[in-house]
């Protein structure tokens, strides 16, 4: 225990020894932050109240955005003007506090970790805005333009606050640019916009920064168009101007980065998207863009040695930051590939570093390997940056040079998500240049003196019969392949020699190419000899992040299997809807295990509800989740229930697993992340909406203590029944439905939301087991659901009828998913996604065939016809 640990323990008031004795699993968190980060220990110290705020905060799930707003809103209510900063300031420092103990103790990735620190500071600048908004139009009014009609400013952020990729002490890079010129209407005296603009960008830097006794963030203007000497706010067509024409090209790169974080959206897009042009060349030279970002890598090197030789740099330092190839390198790297490649796919302009390098791979832009030394070097080096910053408090990238410091900065990496480290401080050094290595070998393979080209298509007689798609995702498969060890390549032959499965996969389904391209070895799971297992088990012996890869790998690879089967004998929607359910459901099992609930929560049992519910799950589904725990273990199930979700949803090379919904807790995303049976039946019996029984009479459990599991759902339903049993519930669903039809997205068949769509079926079938007081068979899908009904509540035959139609439906919206791997709203509305869903569904609903898509039409007409009878 270090000497910081035992000063707060030892001086730490009544309740907070309290809690240390009711909660271990906090108090070993706080030694943690304790021993790793100095500046937050001291600040324990100083608030010991922060700690116990942190026993309810610290297993809370990322805040949304508008959360973050809320909870700041609230923080800073009924303030003195003089207050602000010094609150703004506090806020940041217990944020910062929950941030850290999550990061420190392995809870979270480092995308979780930076982007919260992003939207820290986004909440912060949103804040600041608000109030010197108010306060300057109290004084001037409001903007007016020219032209007419208002105006208004937008904060960009830049660097790695626009990236979302903030550390725990960067500066915050930010612009300001207003609409319009013009004048103020309605204060007590008239001023020009440009002046207002002005003084609302420095009363936003001010607040941004706190106070001088309690200082929040360090704000860096000299990004902006003019840096030091150019105007603090510029007009929107002042600043498109600039960067459609005068701007340089670091200017250009440095845009990549850039977002709107406060104030206006729509001007700084409109700005950025003026740029965009010369950000992504339509024309680009290579070989001038590599210049201009090694003359930009220069120039910073010259500034870091300048400053290394006022203060004698140490032997044997390392900055993980600046030093050749450290994150710098891999930054430019990325922003130079981005920019060669990114006027011809709009994809790749993403802001955020670890996601553009994942889209350059997917793009086969960065091979399989490149991409993992890239994406590993990225982690490690971000998890070290901010484990040297949090010692503290200070913005620094150093490792330190004395054998002490840095096995105390090794110590503090081995619970780093992402890092496989185990070692000391000669472990971590060897590690670190390895990398570093690695990274510096790729930059100068691409951005140096002889830029590359992409790699020529691989030389291959491609059969006559072979279609443009075929062709064009072959090759795009056998260059991923070529990237890879033997291994992967070995699993791709010939295409004239490809087995039938491999062929249809390409040909017929992108979900299933595009998973082929990323990983070509996954092509060995199309076929039955060599198919993965029905169930997951983790490797005997493996170590918990081999178990977890080898899980990700598992469920992909079982995916296509299973779709390869579907397509080769023509198999049911049915079937295929329960075999997807299986695999997520074998999936949460392992993730129970692997996330340690049985160790942290022995009661936690995880409930399923939407279309895992059913049995219905189809690929790019999100899991509907609800936790429930025994009463006595509430706090340490909300904490695994959070690890399980980031589990679920963490993207990692290997890929994800699921997108996980827990907005239908009780509460929605302000409820407690775990319920138990008997606040779900209070819930239930006293506040919940009938929307909310609807989405229940789904429930059934999927993983974890299946005895906790079903008494949850036992006192489920004897409230549902107490609450709607012997009502008239058709009023309220009909206006419910009324709802979701303005309110929801049509997508290409109309399938779910609209008239017609997935909801008319659901609403007929839960109002009737509602208003009897009856429970659907658990797990069963909706026509199933429709079909168990007694004939006194819904007719045989309309049940019968009901249920063909929506099977109909789900093959329609499983077709969909699996030729353009999208669903719902990302499936575009124009183009050929109906043209390459038809086969697929063709082939699974053989019926519909001789219809043609007319069937998918004819099917929502009469499930539309059924509910106006029957709602």
């Amino acid at each position: 225990m270090t000497a910081l640990v035992e000063r707060f323990w030892a001086a730490a008031p009544e309740p907070v020894l309290a809690a240390r004795q009711r909660d271990p699993g906090w108090a070993a968190a706080l030694d943690i932050v304790m021993d790793q980060s100095q500046f937050l220990g001291e600040a324990l110290l100083e608030s010991p109240d922060l700690a116990l705020w942190l026993a309810r905060a610290r297993s809370a799930p990322p805040r949304a955005r508008d959360e973050w707003a809320a909870e700041l809103a609230a923080f800073t209510a009924n303030l003195a003007p003089e207050a602000r900063g010094g609150a703004l300031a506090r806020f940041r420092r217990r944020e910062l506090l929950r941030i850290a103990a999550r990061d420190l103790t392995g809870d979270a990735p480092l995308a979780e970790t930076t982007q919260e620190l992003s939207h820290l500071a986004d909440a912060v600048l949103q804040q600041a805005f608000v109030w010197s908004w108010n306060d300057l139009a109290g004084r001037f009014g409001t903007p007016q333009a020219e032209a007419g009609g208002g105006a208004s400013l937008a904060v960009l952020a830049l660097g790695k606050l626009g990236g979302e990729e903030l550390n725990y002490s960067s500066d915050i890079d930010l612009m300001f640019v207003y609409s319009a010129e013009g004048e103020t209407a309605g204060g007590a005296r008239a001023t020009s916009n440009r002046e207002f603009f002005i003084r609302l960008a420095q009363g936003v830097c001010a607040l941004a920064v706190g106070s001088a006794g309690a200082p929040a963030y360090r704000v860096d203007l000299r990004l902006r168009p003019g840096g030091r000497e150019g105007d603090l706010a510029l007009s929107l067509a002042a600043a498109s101007r600039y960067y459609r024409g005068e701007a340089r090209e670091w200017e250009w790169q440095m845009l990549i980065r850039a977002r709107v974080c406060a104030g206006a959206a729509a001007i700084g897009g409109a700005m950025l998207a003026a740029a965009a042009e010369r950000v992504y060349p339509a024309v680009p030279d290579a070989a001038a863009l590599a210049q201009g970002v090694r003359r930009l890598r220069e120039q910073r090197a010259r500034e870091l040695e300048r400053r290394r030789a006022l203060r004698r740099r140490p032997a044997g330092e390392v900055d993980v930051k600046l030093d050749p190839g450290g994150i710098r390198d891999i930054e430019f790297l990325t922003q130079f590939l981005q920019r060669r490649y990114g006027a011809a796919s709009p994809w790749l302009r993403a802001a955020n570093t670890l996601v553009a390098l994942q889209r350059l791979h997917d793009k086969n832009r960065l091979t399989g390997r490149e991409f993992q030394q890239l994406a590993s070097a990225y982690t490690l080096l971000r998890h070290l940056e901010h484990r040297l910053q949090l010692r503290l408090g200070q913005q620094t990238h150093t490792l330190p040079a004395g054998p002490a410091p840095l096995a105390a900065v090794a110590r503090s990496l081995r619970r780093a998500q992402g890092v496989r480290f185990e070692g000391g401080a000669a472990e971590l050094r060897t590690l670190v240049e390895a990398a570093m290595a690695g990274v510096r070998a790729l930059y100068d393979a691409y951005v140096g003196e002889a830029v590359p080209q992409p790699p020529p298509p691989v030389a291959e007689a491609v059969p006559a019969e072979a279609g443009a798609h075929l062709r064009r995702q072959w090759l795009r498969l056998q260059r991923s392949a070529a990237t890879w060890a033997s291994p992967g390549a070995a699993a791709v032959p010939r295409l004239a020699d490809a087995p039938a499965r491999l062929r249809s996969a390409l040909e017929h389904s992108d979900w299933m190419a595009e998973a082929l391209i990323r990983r070509p070895a996954l092509s060995a799971a199309l076929l039955p000899e060599t198919a993965p297992p029905a169930r997951f088990a983790p490797p005997a012996g493996a170590e918990a992040p081999a178990a977890w890869a080898a899980l990700r790998q598992w469920r992909q690879a079982r995916s296509l299997f299973l779709l390869a089967e579907e397509w080769e004998r023509a198999l049911p929607i049915s079937e295929t809807l329960l075999a997807h359910s299986a695999v997520a459901e074998s999936v949460l099992g392992v993730v129970w295990q692997l996330a340690g609930a049985p160790a942290r929560s022995p009661s936690l049992a995880i409930l399923a509800l939407g279309r895992l519910g059913l049995n219905e799950l189809d690929l790019l589904s999100d899991l509907d989740l609800v936790f429930v725990a025994e009463d006595s273990e509430r706090a340490e199930a909300a904490a695994a229930a959070a690890r399980i979700i980031q589990a679920l949803t963490a993207y990692t090379r290997d890929g994800s697993l699921y997108l996980v919904d827990s907005r239908l807790r009780p509460g929605g995303g302000e409820g407690e992340m775990a319920q138990t049976p008997a606040s779900l039946a209070r819930y239930f019996r006293e506040h919940a909406g009938l929307w909310e029984g609807v989405s229940y009479l789904k429930a059934r459990v999927v993983a974890g203590n299946a005895d906790v599991g079903a008494r949850a759902l036992q006192a489920v339903r004897a409230a549902l029944r107490a609450r709607f049993a012997g009502c008239d519930c058709g009023g309220e669903l009909a206006a419910l439905r009324l709802r979701m039809e303005r309110e929801g997205h049509p997508g290409v068949w109309g399938l779910k939301t609209p008239p017609g769509g997935f909801y008319d079926a659901d609403f007929i079938v839960a109002r009737r087991f509602l208003e009897a007081g009856l429970a659907p068979p658990a797990g069963a899908g909706l026509a199933a659901c429709a079909l168990a009904l007694p004939p006194a509540l819904l007719p045989a035959a309309v049940a019968a009828e009901l249920g063909a139609n929506v099977t109909l439906l789900r093959a329609a919206d499983h077709a969909l998913r699996a030729a353009t791997g999208k669903a719902g709203a990302a499936i575009p509305a124009a183009g050929d996604s109906l043209a390459r869903a038809w086969p697929w569904l063709a082939r699974i609903a053989p019926n519909a065939a001789a219809e043609g898509p007319a069937a998918v039409a004819h099917a929502r007409t009469r499930l539309r016809a059924l509910y106006a009878q029957w709602r």
